[in-house]
C-alpha cells in the first residue's frame, strides 16, 4: 500500500498570495458563485509540484489569473480539469483507506465496515491497475469488473450490491476533493434488486431452493437446545426470545442484563438503538447457567459486570474486530500500518454444524431473529417490534413522536412468541403431557 499523502500544508509564497494550501495537496481558492449562490472550491494544481505556487497562478489555461474572472461570474467550467493528471489509483487508495480508519478511530466507523473498505477497494484497484489514473477509467471498465464479482468470485445479489457501493464510495471520494471528474460507470455499474420477490425469482431460474420465508418451530428448536452446550443453549433462547444476531450477542455484557426482573437493555452498536427485551423463565435459566461456568466466574472477578456473557475456552469473547498490521517503508523507514480487519465469528461456524448434524434444512442463525420478527407481529404493536428488533424509524413522523413504551407492552410481545412456539395443549386422559422448552433444558441440564 503507498503512503499516505502528507497533511503538513507548505507555507504562502508571499503574504499576499491569492490562493491557499488545501489539506488534500492542492492551491484552491474560495469564491462565491452568484449563479448557485454559494461559495465553491476552485482548485489550481498540487502544491508538491509547484512548491512556489508559480504555475497554479500564471497558467494560461488553469490558472487563477486566466480564470479569475470567469469564476467569479459563475461560469468557469475547468476549475477541476488539471487535477485528474498525476493521481492514481494507488495514491488514491492510500488516502482514502486513511480517512476510513481515522472514522474508525473516532467510532464513526465499525470495524467490520473498515476491513471491508479495505479488502475489497485493495481488489479493484488491482484489478484496473495501480498507476491508473481514476478520471481515465471508462464504462467498459466497470462492465469488466461487475463480470469478474458475478463469475469469477460468484458473489449473490447482496454482496454485489455492497461492493458496488464501497466502490463508488472509493471513487466518489477523490472526486468531491477535486482531484479528477467522477469518470461514468455506464450501465452495467448498477446495484442489483436485493428484494424478496427479485431473488426469489432468481433462484427460481437457477433451480434453487428458496428459503427466504423459513422460520423455525418449537420442536426445530428443542432439538438445537438437546444438542447445544450451555453457551450455545444460552445463544438460541436469546436469538429466539428477543432476536439478537450473533455479533450481538458476541457483545453482550453482563451489566445488560437484570436476570432477577427479566429484563434485557441492549443498545444496538448499528442503529444506536435501545434495544428491549423481556426474558422468559428457559432464559434466564440457561443464562445462570452459563454464569456458573469458570470462564465467567473468572471474567466476572476480574471485570465485574461489564464482563462478557460468552466467551470461548480460551477467554476471548465469541465476537472479535482485530486489526491486521504489517511493517512496511515509507520515506525509508519501516513504519507498522493497519492493512485490514480480521472479524473472528465463531457463533456462526458453530451453528452451522449443529444445523448440518440435525439436518434441518435452511436454518441458520440469522433465522432465530427472523422467526422473532415473524411471531412477534401477532403481537400487533410495531412500535415495540421495532424496539426490540433494534430498528430504526428515521421517518418524519418519529420527529414528533415522543411516546414512552413501557416493559409491560415488551413482554406481551414476548409472550406471544413463546406461545406460537410452545402451544399450551390440554392433555386427554390417556396421553402424556408434551415436554416444553423448560423441561428440555432443565433434563438436559440434570443430565449434565
Amino acid at each position: 500500500m503507498n503512503a499516505v499523502f502528507s497533511f503538513s500544508l507548505p507555507p504562502l509564497p508571499y503574504p499576499e498570495f491569492p490562493l491557499r494550501p488545501h489539506r488534500n495537496g492542492q492551491w484552491y481558492k474560495s469564491v462565491w458563485n452568484p449563479r448557485s449562490r454559494k461559495s465553491e472550491q476552485h482548485y489550481f494544481g498540487l502544491w508538491r509540484d509547484d512548491p512556489k505556487g508559480e504555475r497554479a497562478l500564471s497558467d494560461p489555461i488553469f490558472g487563477w489569473l486566466a480564470r479569475r474572472e470567469a469564476i467569479k461570474s459563475g461560469v468557469d467550467n475547468v476549475r477541476v480539469g488539471p487535477i485528474a493528471v498525476g493521481i492514481t489509483l494507488a495514491e488514491l487508495m492510500g488516502r482514502f483507506l486513511a480517512h476510513k480508519l481515522s472514522k474508525a478511530r473516532s467510532g464513526e466507523l465499525s470495524p467490520a465496515t473498515l476491513g471491508d473498505y479495505f479488502r475489497e477497494v485493495e481488489a479493484f484497484v488491482k484489478f484496473m491497475k495501480p498507476n491508473t489514473a481514476p478520471g481515465g477509467l471508462r464504462p467498459e471498465h466497470f462492465t469488466a469488473y461487475m463480470r469478474r464479482l458475478t463469475d469469477e468470485r460468484k458473489l449473490g445479489r447482496h454482496s454485489r450490491k455492497r461492493v458496488r457501493a464501497y466502490i463508488t464510495a472509493f471513487l466518489n471520494f477523490g472526486a468531491k476533493n477535486g482531484w479528477y471528474v467522477m469518470p461514468g460507470t455506464g450501465a452495467d455499474w448498477i446495484a442489483p434488486a436485493t428484494d424478496p420477490d427479485s431473488i426469489r425469482q432468481a433462484k427460481a431460474r437457477a433451480g434453487i431452493k428458496d428459503c427466504s420465508d423459513r422460520i423455525l418451530t418449537g420442536k426445530e428448536i428443542d432439538k438445537l437446545l438437546v444438542r447445544s452446550t450451555p453457551n450455545f443453549r444460552a445463544m438460541i433462547l436469546l436469538g429466539i426470545n428477543c432476536g439478537l444476531g450473533p455479533a450481538d450477542i458476541g457483545r453482550l455484557r453482563w451489566n445488560m442484563l437484570d436476570l432477577e426482573r427479566r429484563r434485557l437493555r441492549f443498545p444496538r452498536p448499528k442503529t444506536g438503538v435501545m434495544r428491549l427485551g423481556s426474558l422468559w423463565k428457559c432464559t434466564r435459566e440457561a443464562l445462570n447457567r452459563v454464569r456458573e461456568l469458570k470462564h465467567s466466574r473468572q471474567a466476572l472477578e476480574c471485570a465485574g459486570d461489564s464482563a462478557f456473557v460468552f466467551l470461548t475456552r480460551n477467554g476471548l469473547p465469541f465476537y472479535r474486530e482485530t486489526e491486521i498490521h504489517a511493517d512496511v517503508e515509507i520515506d525509508g523507514k519501516k513504519t507498522r500500518k493497519v492493512m485490514g480487519v480480521k472479524v473472528h465469528k465463531p457463533i456462526l461456524c458453530t451453528f452451522g454444524r449443529m444445523v448440518r448434524e440435525l439436518k434441518l434444512e435452511g436454518v441458520s442463525f440469522y433465522r432465530l431473529r427472523h422467526t422473532f420478527k415473524t411471531l412477534g407481529k401477532n403481537a400487533r404493536d410495531r412500535e415495540v417490534l421495532d424496539l426490540m428488533m433494534g430498528h430504526k424509524d428515521t421517518s418524519t413522523g418519529k420527529v414528533y413522536d415522543h411516546e414512552q413504551i413501557g416493559w409491560r407492552r415488551v413482554g406481551r410481545v414476548a409472550r406471544i412468541v413463546y406461545r406460537h412456539l410452545w402451544p399450551k395443549i390440554k392433555p386427554s386422559a390417556n396421553s402424556q403431557p408434551a415436554k416444553n422448552v423448560k423441561d428440555v433444558v432443565a433434563a438436559d441440564a440434570e443430565a449434565a
